[in-house]
């Protein structure tokens, strides 16, 4: 995790994430699957948005409230299509359940 992107995201960078499944159909659009990640919830429901990381346009940073989260390592188009959506949905599992899906929309720098 490089300073600049902690300084980007103007909240403290609490985690980075490179372990993930990412689903893309025409239909649904961006589907990340991942284990449970603590700043996403932290006990309760947040909204989250995104941006592209200006250090890497295959990055995104991720506003969960207080603190960001960066995304590592998308497929260009994915992402493209994501910010031409609006959103991307995260899928949290835990010992390979579902335990929740938040909605995760754009949002421009």
């Amino acid at each position: 995790m490089s300073n600049q992107a902690s300084q980007t995201a103007s909240k403290p960078v609490a985690e980075t994430i490179t372990k993930y499944e990412a689903l893309f159909a025409l239909r649904t659009g961006l589907t990340i699957m991942l284990p449970c990640v603590a700043t996403f919830g932290a006990g309760k429901e947040i909204s989250l948005s995104f941006t592209v990381s200006p250090d890497n346009p295959c990055d995104i940073i991720i506003d969960a409230g207080s603190k960001a989260v960066l995304l590592k390592g998308l497929r260009k188009e994915h992402l493209e299509a994501s910010v031409t959506r609006g959103f991307i949905m995260f899928y949290e599992t835990k010992d390979e359940e579902v335990v929740r899906c938040t909605p995760c929309n754009y949002r421009k720098s």
